[in-house]
């Protein structure tokens, strides 16, 4: 615990020297501009109104998407981060040092899952607080709307969402042999982890939208977006027990993918 408490004094200090660190920080901020003032401006500059149903079907597609890949930045930094302390021999000195390995590697992803949580509140609590009116719309006798969305909603939303960051992170680190194939990784996940979108089809609004859950994302997005709908199917589950059901399944991923990361670095290493 003594090695938890100086890695955090360390990396506080280095806190906005860290381009990982800084980069994670701003993207939230970045995002919340991005998707509350400059997509809705844009579509506006494109001709659409603001009552029509291809304004309000391209803002909610979008909208879906950012909040499906929200912690997949945070977690490829993450995955670099591990990859490249595994080639710079750095794992080697962490091996022989009071922090073990394994310890080292959850350091660091409860250390960025903490920050992931708060990038998330800040992205999505600021659109629900200062942008709300241009997430409030109907098309197709759909309504789609955040103000219903209370704050406890968001914090156990932001809680299982985060999660992705540690999963990503441990997985990327964990099949990757250097950072080239984690950058090979990167592009793959960028597609597999938008496959919750598909949710928005009516083809998925049954039984075979659970066929998508073998993304991990999918569980929270699928949450949220039935609160911000204020639907029901008769397929769907309650929104406590998606968000459980995502938490487990991405606590149980990150766990394994951690566990053969260490177990793998050792091996390389000797020790």
């Amino acid at each position: 615990m003594k090695s938890w408490f100086a890695l955090l004094g360390y990396e506080l200090k280095t806190l906005l020297r860290d381009p990982m660190n800084l980069f994670m920080f701003i993207y939230p901020v970045f995002m919340l501009f991005f998707m509350g003032w400059a997509i809705p401006s844009i579509l506006e500059r494109t001709g659409l109104e603001t009552s029509s149903g291809e304004y309000a079907l391209s803002l909610t597609i979008i909208f879906v998407v950012i909040l499906a890949v929200g912690g997949m930045i945070s977690g490829i930094l993450l995955g670099f981060s591990l990859l490249e302390n595994k080639d710079e021999k750095t794992i080697q000195a962490i091996a022989v040092s009071p922090m073990t390995v394994q310890g080292y590697a959850w350091f660091k992803s409860l250390y960025t899952y903490v920050i992931g949580f708060l990038g998330t509140l800040v992205m999505v609590g600021g659109i629900i607080l200062f942008f709300s009116d241009a997430y409030s719309y109907s098309f197709n006798g759909i309504r789609f709307g955040l103000s219903e969305i209370s704050f406890l909603d968001l914090l156990l939303f932001s809680a299982v969402s985060s999660l992705l960051t540690p999963t990503i992170g441990a997985m990327i680190a964990a099949i990757a042999k250097n950072k080239i194939e984690g950058f090979a990784l990167m592009k793959t996940a960028g597609i597999l982890f938008i496959i919750p979108a598909l949710v928005l089809l009516e083809a998925f609004g049954d039984w075979k939208q659970y066929l998508l859950g073998i993304t991990p994302n999918f569980w929270p997005v699928k949450a949220f977006l039935n609160l911000a709908f204020q639907t029901q199917g008769p397929d769907d589950l309650s929104y406590t027990l998606y968000l459980v059901i995502g938490a487990v399944y991405m606590i149980f991923l990150a766990v394994i993918s951690i566990r053969y990361f260490v177990k793998r670095a050792s091996a390389e290493r000797g020790f």
